[in-house]
């Protein structure tokens, strides 16, 4: 099944291909400006390095968040317009996962992190690995670094835009974690977000192209969002 995976919740803007655990592009471009034009042509240049149209795609994933609030909102607006234009089915992925399974390899515990806006604040959600399918342990976190660390009582990888800062911080406050816990500095991967929203289509999880909306995670709100999307997090080669 060959799917497009779009995600704009960072500082790029990353456009990916996948015929089934096959990578044909994994595009990434610099979010200068949030504007549909931008990630249109960017998906259009993705498209064209792997030889195909828009017609040879069969489905659509898209980044949810949490991260960039315009950011997330123009990603998912375009990839509502492409599924709604073409008849594709779209799929959601969240962001925290698709930074995971991009590092499924690296930790049996995989925490993935992405800035919540100031230097201390984090979104989190921690993920294990079971024969290459990555599935979330928990609920998804909205805090602080220091409330992190009291989450990591075994050996991890963080992994996200920044992870090795936030190592640092760790560190300082439970040192007994530097032989622990290791950094991966990553943003989400377009081809990552593909491959999950593959995962859910072809057990036929398409999401309502009307009713599909972004990831944003406060403290007050991440419990809620964990059951709205508790089936998009497990997925195998």
């Amino acid at each position: 099944m060959i799917v497009l995976g779009i995600d704009t919740s960072g500082y790029v803007n990353a456009v990916g291909l996948v015929d089934g655990s096959r990578v044909l592009a994994d595009s990434t471009f610099s979010a200068k400006t949030d504007s549909l034009e931008q990630i249109v042509d960017n998906i259009d240049s993705t498209l064209r390095s792997a030889g195909l149209g828009l017609k040879d795609v069969q489905g659509i994933g898209v980044g949810l968040g949490p991260g960039s609030w315009t950011g997330i909102r123009v990603g998912v607006t375009v990839g509502k317009m492409l599924a709604f234009g073409t008849g594709k089915p779209v799929a959601g992925v969240s962001t925290l996962a698709a930074l995971a399974y991009a590092a499924r390899e690296e930790s049996p515990l995989i925490c993935a992190v992405i800035s919540a806006g100031t230097r201390d604040a984090v979104y989190t959600a921690c993920y294990h690995v079971d024969d290459g399918i990555v599935i979330q342990d928990g609920e998804y976190f909205a805090g602080t670094v220091k409330e992190l660390t009291v989450m990591l009582k075994e050996p991890a990888v963080l992994v996200g835009s920044g992870a090795e800062v936030y190592l640092q911080m760790i560190i300082k406050e439970d040192s007994s974690l530097i032989t622990k816990v290791k950094a991966v500095d990553a943003v989400p991967g377009g081809a990552a977000v593909a491959r999950l929203a593959a995962g859910r289509l072809e057990h036929g999880q398409s999401d309502d192209v009307l009713s599909l909306t972004p990831l944003y995670l406060k403290e007050s709100t991440a419990k809620a969002f964990i059951n709205r999307y508790s089936g998009i997090t497990k997925v195998g080669e």
